[in-house]
């Protein structure tokens, strides 16, 4: 493969890993009822549901953000956070439609976080780490990864 794509592959993985990692970071890091509050707001999902996803979504994010910025079982974090940015483009799709207004914070980052984004830089946002990590789940071999120093014996 060309050396300049996996050189682009690295960045994607370390970008989206990232995003991911700091997003479930700053939420497991605030109290809980902020991120209901935000799940709420969409008035799409059943009640009965919001603590459940407000419990499990920071975790998705922050252990398979750390696996994919690491480079551990790659293709399946990418996988993952693929499914979850389909997920959410979904539910601002869906809160558009429903309401015709997205709302002003779509608790990406948290309540406490330095990263404010309007809803359209969310939209590009998630469009981009959608077609990045397509293409680190079709990817094989990664630089700089803990796949591929465990495929190579340690070495």
């Amino acid at each position: 493969m060309n050396r300049f794509v996996k050189w682009i592959d690295l960045f994607l993985r370390l970008f989206i890993g990232l995003v991911f990692l700091y997003s479930g970071l700053t939420k497991l890091t605030e109290p809980i009822e902020n991120f209901y509050g935000v799940l709420r707001q969409y008035q799409l999902l059943p009640s009965v549901l919001i603590p459940v996803i407000a419990h499990v979504i920071p975790w998705i994010e922050f252990i398979f953000g750390l696996f994919l910025f690491l480079g551990y079982m790659t293709r399946l974090s990418s996988g993952v956070l693929t499914l979850m940015t389909l997920s959410f483009v979904a539910l601002l799709g869906f809160s558009k439609l429903a309401g015709g207004e997205l709302p002003l914070e779509c608790g990406c980052f948290g309540q406490g976080s330095m990263i404010h984004l309007t809803p359209m830089q969310v939209i590009l946002l998630d469009i981009f780490n959608f077609f990045g990590g397509v293409k680190l789940l079709l990817t094989a071999d990664h630089l700089f990864s803990f796949d591929r120093w465990a495929r190579k014996g340690g070495k």
